[in-house]
């Protein structure tokens, strides 16, 4: 279970380090938005989607 662990540590500081798809999706048909008020994090999340199948995803 250790190494199981090292290498969803090591998953979880590569995206931090390197975030994939970290930007504005223009344009996109779907956004969201959210917050957590015990820490202030904000996000929005930003989705193309075409016949119901999502194109493009973005944060």
């Amino acid at each position: 279970m250790s190494d199981l662990r090292e290498l969803y540590q090591e998953v979880i500081l590569d995206h931090n380090k390197r975030p994939r798809n970290f930007r504005v999706l223009n344009p996109a048909s779907h956004e969201a938005r959210g917050h957590n008020p015990l820490c202030g994090d904000r996000i929005t999340v930003y989705l193309t989607v075409v016949d119901d199948i999502i194109q493009d995803i973005a944060f």
